[in-house]
């Protein structure tokens, strides 16, 4: 008697663990078939990523692909939620973090966190390159839940800043990609950047060269702006004002 009622009291936590250990497997499984779905995507495009390799790369069987995500284009969301829903939750934290703070410093932070996102995250880049090369329904999803509101924030802090002489004149949006690609690209050719250079881009002391490259390229000091030899400004606007 004794030995069912011990029984009967286990019952209940052992459940709980069984249901728990259940739990972790699933969040493993869907946390796995994101992984390779980042990859498969950022390689191939949507059209050309195959489920079934995702599968095959996360080392579980297909169903369990469609079980978790319903469908390709399921899939494609969700790892767009967790790259770039991920990069956009940090970047919104990141200025909740800095009211208060003045509009050149907050681009200066902004910016350097890009980069160091895009170190850390190297198929981030090339995922939106493979969107972004077509005119899709998934483009104007993704635009409307991410592209725009980040390019809102940040091109306006490009513009408080341009006022402020402390970043490089021309149209913030344009700006903005370039300095979208002058960052990112080093990552997309890392394997060929290490044999030229000799250093991954990867490495801690090239990241950190690289963020202050990439930063003294846009941003400027008051006092430093770029002279013409005939001591006219080589910006247009600035001729514009004068």
């Amino acid at each position: 008697m004794r030995r069912q009622d011990a029984t009967a009291e286990e019952t209940p936590a052992t459940g709980v663990v069984r249901m728990r250990r259940r739990q972790r497997r699933a969040i493993d499984t869907r946390e796995r078939i994101l992984a390779a779905a980042l990859a498969e995507f950022a390689d191939r495009g949507f059209a050309g990523a195959s489920t079934r390799a995702v599968a095959a790369a996360a080392g579980v069987q297909h169903p369990l692909v469609n079980y978790h995500f319903k469908s390709k284009e399921g899939l494609w969301r969700a790892v767009l939620a967790a790259t770039v829903g991920h990069f956009m939750t940090q970047f919104n934290a990141r200025l909740a973090g800095l009211r208060g703070v003045d509009d050149v410093t907050k681009l200066r932070l902004v910016q350097e966190d890009f980069v160091r996102f895009a170190a850390a995250n190297p198929h981030f880049h090339l995922l939106m390159s493979q969107e972004a090369r077509r005119s899709t329904k998934r483009l104007s999803w993704l635009v409307k839940e991410f592209v725009h509101p980040y390019f809102a924030e940040v091109t306006a802090l490009i513009r408080s800043a341009q006022r402020a002489g402390c970043y490089v004149e021309g149209d913030p949006h344009h700006l903005q990609y370039l300095f979208i690609g002058a960052t990112t690209r080093i990552f997309s050719l890392s394997a060929e950047v290490k044999l030229i250079a000799g250093a991954s881009p990867f490495s801690p002391p090239m990241l950190e060269r690289h963020v202050t490259a990439c930063l003294g390229l846009f941003f400027r000091s008051p006092a430093a702006k770029l002279e013409h030899p005939t001591g006219r400004s080589l910006w247009p606007s600035d001729r514009t004002r004068k």
